[in-house]
């Protein structure tokens, strides 16, 4: 139960440093999106359920930092995040590759909808200019930054992980292993 708690805390204070670091930015003008591959890489780690209510948080956030409309990051990330998840524990392999790949896909996607949803529909003739010198900048930062995101959520899962579950989850790549290796002799 403690470390269950203090994973959560840890994961919680990295949203709350990320969403000050969006709320003050260092660069003038527009900041990496860094809470989007937050909550991608924490949906690796965890189940369908507690990805997408940390989404769902990390939208609010989102929303909340960049001045956009409560709800719509959020509406976003509610269908990504358990998506990941659930693609992470029947389909993909949780490595750092398969988040980056993820990350992307999630990225373009709110980079898409943000465009077409609060750029163009408002400003249709200088959405072109707020997208090349606000937008992408700050998605594609997003996308570059994905990968030491993805080892500190790594490293705090692994840390934090409740012993059991770490013994499970070695005793499965093992066996998986030893299968590989049997089909391999014969």
């Amino acid at each position: 139960m403690f470390r269950c708690f203090m994973r959560w805390f840890c994961y919680s204070a990295v949203l709350l440093v990320f969403y000050l670091w969006e709320v003050a930015p260092l660069i003038r003008g527009w900041c990496p999106l860094l809470i989007i591959p937050l909550a991608t890489s924490v949906a690796m780690f965890e189940g369908e359920l507690a990805a997408g209510v940390f989404g769902v948080f990390c939208g609010f956030m989102l929303d909340v930092a960049s001045g956009t409309l409560p709800g719509f990051s959020s509406l976003l990330l509610l269908i990504c995040c358990p998506l990941i998840s659930l693609l992470g524990q029947f389909i993909l392999r949780s490595n750092w590759l398969s988040h980056a790949a993820m990350n992307a896909v999630t990225v373009i996607f709110m980079c898409s909808m943000d465009f077409l949803m609060l750029h163009w529909v408002w400003e249709r003739e200088s959405s072109g200019i707020s997208f090349v010198r606000t937008l992408l900048p700050a998605y594609s930062w997003a996308i570059v930054f994905s990968i030491p995101i993805y080892f500190l959520v790594r490293h705090i899962s692994g840390k934090f992980r409740p012993k059991e579950e770490r013994r499970l989850e070695e005793a499965a790549a093992d066996s998986a292993a030893e299968e590989e290796i049997t089909k391999g002799e014969k």
